[in-house]
């Protein structure tokens, strides 16, 4: 890797943005794209015109419903940010593409309402290892001191929350902020970087505080360090931020930074933190178990999309080597699938490219039998799948129809294609009931998928409650007796029936047994009898 402004490259990353719902990930994900110089001007939710959260269902219920993604240069360095939807019933959308990711970026609002969400999302990226920071947005909104908001923040975390910055206030206002690595002190500039200025008088004391409070914590994990800090050293800049680096990789620490994404305040520092800090696919492919790649490319594919007009894209992080467009890939079953065509997303927006190499993430074209959570590999019988993929089963049930019973199979079919997006549908013939029922994770998932239908599909669906299969069960024993009697001329025709209903075991299912008196009964007459029984 070469080297850029005295720092070896790290090469492509992938950034996962999430959090708790509405605390701002796609407002945020659109100031960087601003900040960075890849869109004229910041879109806003409100007005619909942001980067993400561009389907048209996100749009009309002003959340996200579907992850993200959108590639960008910085200071010489490519970013994949996927930005995932917040609420719980889309969180299927997050599970395999932060697989694939990095570090994390953890969006939260300095509100102690939200800790119990802001909770789980934490235990969901140390179930899977993957680095953090914590990004406190709408600071600008907000009169709680900063550490009374990481009083409430810390018992939700596994992991030592470690403040990188102190805010610079007036008026009861957060203007800007001290940099405890570098301490230095930047104030908010409106459409603009944040500036330096000279260290407030009235925050030198506050800042040898936060400042020795950081290195302890860092201290923790490095003896040298702490010697220094004991000896009263001040230790050298390039081990503070080669400790923040290693430390942030091992899972050992949770660097938390502030801003606000609305006004595009603290982006270009939390990107400077990404860019020095946050760890590259070298450690991911080593963190999903990727041990030899027998010389080819090695994918995993962390979320699939269905288009209107280029047909099926396949988002995927490689992670080694390198995958030219037309190139052959291979899945862990023995299938294979040409790709048609690499492309770098902006949002909703495709940009073609030649080739792809480690470290990044591009969408690939046409692996019509290839899924989401399955790993690819350019060399024929060398895939591992690195990933296991739970899907969480359905808590909510809609049976769906549509008018003409000519279109089922158009139904079917599309729905497959949603699944195929969000594994976290499903579709069931009930034999039962004689419905088919789309089962989802709430009310707004299947609202959302219903909409898909129509909007993408152009299927116009019906929905109404699932109609539901009660049954009984025998509880105890009784006998119906019956008797048959004709006389017509000649041999007459009698017979005497006892039937015994009672009931086994629990799990025993259905037995039929029969027992014969005074006379003979054909043998075939016998399973006619059962049939009837059963019925």
């Amino acid at each position: 890797m070469s080297s850029t402004n005295g720092r070896e490259r790290q090469g492509p990353r992938c950034i996962a943005l999430v959090g708790p719902y509405l605390s701002g990930k796609t407002t945020l994900l659109e100031a960087i794209l601003f900040r960075l110089g890849a869109i004229p001007r910041q879109g806003k939710i409100a007005e619909k015109t942001t980067v993400g959260d561009a389907a048209p269902e996100a749009r009309a219920h002003g959340m996200s419903v579907e992850l993200n993604a959108a590639t960008v240069q910085f200071m010489g360095e490519t970013f994949t940010f996927v930005d995932c939807p917040g609420s719980i019933e889309f969180g299927q959308e997050a599970r395999a593409a932060l697989m694939g990711c990095d570090a994390a970026v953890v969006v939260c609002e300095p509100d102690d309402k939200k800790v119990p969400a802001f909770q789980l999302i934490l235990k969901q990226l140390d179930d899977i290892n993957i680095p953090r920071f914590i990004f406190i947005n709408k600071i600008d909104r907000t009169d709680s001191r900063l550490r009374d908001v990481l009083s409430y923040l810390q018992p939700a975390s596994a992991t030592p929350l470690l403040l990188r910055q102190i805010p610079i206030w007036k008026d009861d206002i957060v203007r800007g902020f001290v940099d405890l690595a570098l301490e230095r002190a930047f104030v908010y500039r409106e459409n603009g970087p944040s500036e330096v200025v000279d260290m407030p008088s009235d925050l030198l004391d506050r800042e040898k505080e936060a400042r020795f409070a950081m290195l302890e914590k860092l201290a923790d994990y490095d003896d040298a360090l702490m010697e220094q800090l004991l000896s009263d050293i001040e230790p050298p800049r390039d081990r503070v931020f080669n400790d923040l680096t290693r430390e942030l990789s091992e899972g050992l620490i949770t660097p938390v930074l502030f801003g606000s994404a609305e006004n595009g305040n603290g982006i270009l520092r939390l990107m400077k933190a990404l860019r020095h800090e946050a760890p590259n696919v070298t450690a991911t492919a080593k963190r999903l178990g990727l041990a030899n790649a027998n010389g080819g490319a090695v994918l995993q594919i962390l979320k699939t999309f269905h288009t209107a007009h280029g047909g099926k894209l396949s988002l995927s992080r490689v992670l080694s080597g390198t995958i030219p467009d037309s190139a052959t890939v291979y899945g862990g079953k023995g299938q294979d699938a040409r790709v048609a065509g690499l492309f770098t997303l902006m949002g909703s927006t495709p940009q073609k490219i030649a080739r792809a190499e480690a470290g990044e993430t591009v969408a690939l074209g046409k692996l019509d039998n290839m899924a989401t959570g399955e790993t690819i590999s350019t060399v024929k019988g060398t895939t591992k799948q690195l990933i296991k993929l739970d899907v969480s089963p359905g808590v909510y049930g809609l049976a769906i129809s549509v008018a003409d019973r000519k279109d089922e199979v158009k139904l079917t079919s599309a729905v497959t294609k949603l699944i195929e997006e969000d594994p976290s549908l499903s579709l069931e013939q009930n034999q039962s009931t004689h419905e088919m029922v789309l089962w989802g994770q709430g009310e707004m998932h299947l609202r959302v998928a219903l909409e898909r239908l129509m909007g993408k599909f152009g299927i116009q669906a019906h929905a109404r409650p699932r109609r539901i299969d009660y049954r009984e069960t025998i509880r105890k024993s009784v006998q119906v007796r019956g008797r048959h009697k004709k006389q017509s001329g000649g041999h007459g025709q009698f017979g005497d029936i006892v039937v015994e209903i009672k009931p086994l075991p629990r799990g025993s299912g259905f037995a039929f047994t029969d027992t014969i008196t005074g006379g003979v009964v054909p043998k075939q007459y016998i399973p006619a009898v059962e049939t009837g029984v059963r019925d």
